[in-house]
């Protein structure tokens, strides 16, 4: 690979084979607006409902998705998502030219959730769920982010190799959020957490209850592979069919390595699967630096992550991708215009942006750099050298240049150095930077403001 590495002022267009896979582009059940950047609010009030002042700074965003967190306490930790559909129907009311979405786990199954809360308790279900030695395989996520020890805030892993597991989940979870008139989507966390448990092995227990399949993988782990791709089928066809669409977090990748090593759910055969539907998939955290200087890892190349991107792009699969922000002890946030040219290296059809330093509402701020008018892009992104691209757009030139970050193995990586340039160009305003912290009540008030 080194030695095909282009000259330092040769410029390669980004194009990707896409041979394994061959969907057709998907059409969104809404039209994407192309003349402002699609910025996402991915948030959550856990202790009481969204202020006005929320409610309206919510309205700047092309979509909102509301965490697993919001309204916890209001609903006591119980049937949370019911809770979360009123919330939603009020977000939607204000603001009706949105989209907004629930959470909702995939492979991850929460205790928060009445229809599987109610499963925990009846040991007759117990093979509908990954199981070690001493019981199911769990999680404590929920509980550890919140900092409780509510008992339904454990989470199990599904096991999709299970036929009547996968048919209770589409029933049970899927079905009552398809048919809620005031969503538009789901945002199903954890898919991989469908088929790679028995590789990730919370707490270092093996999974007992799939037969030929352990932590180095194994013929039966493609039960629990397929089982996936067959829930996920399912659940879009049956989502689709009421216009609605899921956005998938995580479900896999076209080159073993970036998700999933052992056990791998090849992202083409997804794809293929999924031919003729809508849905989203989603990167959980895509900084700039993840992107394209991806720390050494076996087969892939520093731009894996990139060369993903582009390729589903390239299929016509809709994406959002999230970068986590890094601030200061005193809540400034770092330049964020990197991770911004970073997502419009890969931006196309469906496309869309979270920015943010955590997931309550506090830790999302409306940055200047969202109010852009760049238009569409005219071009594929184009590699000048190794960690350094180009792209352009209508109404804006964007480069990006890793270098810094590739050619180190300090942690944290140095940041990349992003421009946007042109007519439809934002700069950065430091000013606006800080994330402040809010109330224990309100933590929606630590946001800033629609009209600031």
């Amino acid at each position: 690979m080194i030695a095909n590495t282009p000259p330092m002022h040769t410029i390669r267009v980004v194009m990707l084979s896409v041979t394994a896979a061959t969907a057709t582009p998907l059409v969104l059940p809404w039209e994407y607006n192309w003349t402002s950047f699609p910025a996402v609010w991915f948030g959550g009030n856990g202790t009481d409902w969204e202020s006005p002042e929320q409610i309206a700074a919510i309205g700047k965003y092309q979509m909102a998705i509301l965490g697993w967190q919001d309204l916890l306490y209001e609903a006591d930790w119980t049937a949370v998502v019911y809770t979360q559909l009123t919330q939603a129907a009020i977000i939607k009311d204000a603001h009706p030219h949105i989209k907004v979405m629930v959470y909702a786990g995939f492979g991850f199954a929460f205790g928060l959730n009445a229809a599987v809360w109610s499963l925990m308790q009846d040991a007759a279900y117990s093979d509908f769920f990954l199981q070690q030695q001493h019981g199911a395989e769990f999680t404590h996520t929920n509980c550890e982010q919140m900092h409780q020890n509510n008992p339904h805030c454990v989470g199990w892993f599904w096991k999709f190799s299970n036929a009547s597991a996968r048919q209770y989940f589409v029933e049970e979870v899927v079905l009552p959020l398809a048919t809620a008139p005031m969503i538009d989507g789901v945002f199903f966390d954890a898919f991989n957490y469908g088929w790679d448990i028995p590789e990730v092995r919370p707490f270092g227990l093996d999974v007992v209850n799939v037969p030929n399949c352990t932590h180095e993988g194994g013929a039966g782990c493609d039960a629990l592979v397929q089982g996936s791709i067959d829930v996920a089928v399912a659940t879009t066809r049956l989502l689709n069919q009421h216009q609605k669409v899921p956005m998938f977090a995580n479900p896999g990748s076209f080159v073993r390595g970036l998700v999933g090593t052992n056990i791998w759910l090849n992202e083409s055969a997804l794809v293929d699967a999924l031919d003729g539907l809508s849905w989203l998939t989603y990167y959980e955290s895509a900084r700039a630096e993840q992107m394209f200087a991806l720390p050494p890892r076996p087969l892939l190349p520093p731009d894996a992550l990139f060369d993903n991107m582009v390729r589903e792009g390239s299929l016509g699969v809709a994406a959002a991708m999230h970068a986590y922000y890094h601030a200061d002890v005193n809540g400034t946030a770092e330049d964020v215009t990197q991770h911004i040219v970073a997502f419009m290296m890969v931006r196309e059809q469906g496309w869309y942006y979270l920015g943010s330093t955590g997931w309550l509402d506090k830790d999302y701020r409306w940055s200047s750099m969202y109010d852009m008018r760049c238009g569409r892009p005219v071009a594929a992104a184009s590699r000048l050298r190794a960690g350094v691209y180009v792209r352009q757009y209508e109404a804006c030139a964007v480069r990006i240049d890793c270098t810094q970050a590739l050619n180190t193995t300090a942690k944290p990586q140095p940041p990349c150095n992003g421009s946007i340039t042109g007519a439809g160009a934002v700069t950065w305003d430091s000013s606006r930077a800080r994330f402040v912290e809010a109330t224990e009540h309100h933590p929606s008030l630590g946001i800033e403001s629609s009209a600031a």
